[in-house]
């Protein structure tokens, strides 16, 4: 099983009856205790503005895939292999599902979902999908 930490996108191993089982979470911090070691969490599409950020317990959360093809015709931008950004619809992902790893950058939020986009002129690029702030 894979290490929660900073930057994950997580879900709880073992839900109440009245939560949704599939509500995916963003871990903002990970507070380490000797005794009972938490995280700071905020959910992810509820459809608020501001999400509230929560404070549960590390081990009743686990890494959780997300898929992917859910990106597929949307406009993003992506970080190419020379270290250039462009801006374009996606066309296909790599992977299907997988662990979304996020680290903040300097204008933004870096992930490790590969796709292959088409600019405006219909040229194809690959690269890793950037979530922009600006």
């Amino acid at each position: 099983m894979e290490e929660v930490k900073e930057g994950k996108i997580v879900k709880f191993h073992t839900p109440l009856a009245d939560e949704n089982p599939n509500q995916l979470y963003v871990v903002l911090e990970v507070i380490e205790d000797e005794e009972r070691s938490r995280a700071k969490i905020q959910a992810l599409n509820t459809g608020l503005t501001f999400a509230p950020v929560n404070t549960v317990i590390l081990t009743d959360l686990q890494v959780a895939e997300v898929d992917n093809s859910d990106l597929i015709g949307h406009k993003v931008t992506i970080n190419k292999s020379d270290y250039s950004q462009v801006h374009g619809r996606v066309i296909n992902v790599s992977e299907q599902k997988t662990e979304l790893n996020l680290s903040v950058a300097e204008r933004g939020v870096e992930t490790n979902v590969l796709v292959t986009v088409v600019d405006n002129d219909g040229i194809e690029h690959f690269g890793t999908l950037f979530i922009d702030q600006e």
